[in-house]
């Protein structure tokens, strides 16, 4: 009687755990700087398009580089809160503690309950999911739709029932609408359906038939009814909006992407830890950690940990592979997360350069699940996942603070306020109008380009030509009716006075 009432005291405890697990996730991401981290570019881009009427949103879509699901949900979300930053951005928490609680039932369907309770955990704490879960863009839903599409493709593989390789296809369909480098996924989809299904045998290894008929032989490399059945159904989505994606690939406007090597990847995972810097692209260093009284550097900067991880976790792999455990669970995990970086990165030799590190935010959701699902199939032992969670919270707590105000909230509210009687605000880039027009509207905000003041942005959707400025005797027009923002007020082509400052940004009048 008395194991019975302690068995079912523990069942109960267990329960516990995973709704504090949310109750923080939700508390962690709703924290002030949900409202005061002010809109980099993209997030401008985001708010700006929001703001417009239905069918100039759309047009703006059509006239941009993006699949439209995330502002279609946004819009009439956001509008709910008068499109405030917050309110914008609260969106992304939804899709981000949702991810939190598949991460918990999906680690412990496909390995154990600790690797579900891990996984959650980890992508609660982890800068780089907080911080997706705070930012106006579409990348904590495109992370949610593809740990689902994960899931029932999984679930395919084992039993091959229509339903869900009809749900796989309808949550990939769903996360092609939400970001293009799904497609990547899918290649990556492919390759796990073949090697899913071959017999890892010294003497079966290579043997890759072309039929189902020898299935028990191999791999089926042109697929099954009910595979092909998933991709039909991802295929509707993308032909509903093929004439807008040739559209867009049409621009060909990524050349800010550098090209991608190998070693990025243990940088990537590092930054899906530990996270970088907010408002920044390609793949950034990730944020650092306190530096060591001894050399006043820190060992873990850089990629170090990333590296150390991706050793561990292929250590891991291996003694599993050995020991029959979980195998095809952790290729599949292994290919769509990891694999898809090495995808990314090989593309890049062919001039294919799409290796930003805010791209793979399902790549970092099943990279989570992938490392808790090792650690607890291997290590059988309760204390193994507890261990790893104290590591990780002790690194966790040896980051420097992370800054995420720039200035641009701060010099907002004190206009509100009345401090600065201007007409117009002038900024010297196209990146910080867009900011200015989000907070300011498009009628109050001018830019004059200081790198190339003729530069041509008719392409850009939110920055244009029509509030361009494009010389000196332009700027000295808008003397009396404006203040300059900038990160500095020593410009060649006028004499700016210092008025004001904050965080970064120096408010600047023309003398």
């Amino acid at each position: 009687m008395k194991k019975q009432t302690k068995t079912k005291i523990i069942k109960n405890l267990f329960w516990v755990l995973p709704i504090l697990v949310v109750i923080l996730a939700v508390l962690i991401r709703f924290s002030p700087v949900l409202e005061d981290r002010d809109f980099w570019y993209d997030e401008a881009f985001t708010g700006i398009l929001l703001k417009q009427p239905l069918p100039e949103m759309n047009q703006m879509i059509f006239d941009d580089v993006h699949p439209p699901l995330h502002y279609w949900i946004a819009k009439p979300w956001s509008a709910m809160f008068d499109y405030s930053p917050a309110g914008i951005r609260s969106l992304s928490i939804v899709f981000g503690v949702l991810t939190v609680i598949s991460l918990f039932w999906i680690g412990w369907k496909m390995f154990n309950k600790r690797a579900g309770m891990l996984a959650a955990i980890i992508a609660t704490f982890s800068p780089f999911a907080i911080q997706y879960s705070q930012e106006a863009r579409m990348y904590s839903l495109f992370g949610f739709l593809l740990l689902w599409a994960v899931w029932f493709f999984y679930r395919a593989l084992q039993k091959n029932k229509i339903k869900d390789w009809v749900l796989w296809g309808v949550f990939g369909g769903l996360a092609f609408l939400t970001h293009y480098l799904s497609l990547f996924f899918f290649v990556m989809f492919y390759v796990a359906y073949v090697l899913y299904q071959k017999n890892f045998n010294k003497k079966e290894i290579f043997n890759i038939p072309f039929t189902k008929k020898a299935k028990n032989k191999g791999a089926v490399l042109f697929g099954d009814k009910g595979f092909w059945i998933g991709v039909g159904v991802i295929a509707l989505f993308f032909l509903s909006w093929i004439k807008i994606f040739i559209t867009h690939m049409l621009k060909g406007n990524l050349g800010w992407i550098d090209v991608s090597y190998l070693s990025d990847i243990p940088s990537t995972l590092q930054i899906f830890l530990f996270g970088h810097l907010p408002g920044t692209g390609g793949v950034p260093e990730a944020n650092s950690f306190a530096d060591l009284a001894i050399n006043k550097s820190s060992i873990f900067n850089g990629s170090s940990v990333g590296l150390l991880v991706l050793i561990l976790l292929t250590v891991l792999f291996v003694v599993a592979w050995k020991k029959n455990q979980k195998r095809k669970e952790f290729l599949v995990l292994s290919l769509i997360s990891i694999g898809t970086l090495a995808f990314l990165i090989l593309l890049s030799y062919v001039n294919i350069k799409l290796y930003v590190s805010r791209y793979f935010m399902p790549s970092a959701v099943l990279f989570y699940l992938l490392g808790a699902g090792l650690i607890t199939e291997v290590f059988k032992k309760k204390w193994a996942w507890l261990i790893t969670l104290f590591i990780y919270a002790l690194l966790l707590l040896g980051l420097n603070q992370i800054t995420y105000q720039t200035g641009w909230s701060q010099f907002f509210k004190a206009y509100e306020k009345g401090l600065f009687q201007k007409e117009y605000i002038i900024t010297s880039n196209p990146f910080e109008y867009t900011s200015a027009r989000y907070y300011f509207g498009k009628d109050k905000v001018r830019y004059y380009n200081k790198a190339n003041p003729m530069e041509d942005f008719s392409g850009w959707v939110v920055v244009g030509n029509e509030n361009r400025i494009e010389d000196e005797a332009e700027l000295m027009e808008y003397k009396e009716s404006s203040i300059v923002v900038d990160r500095d007020c020593n410009w060649e082509i006028a004499e700016l006075e210092k008025v004001a400052e904050f965080e970064d940004y120096q408010i600047c009048k023309i003398k």
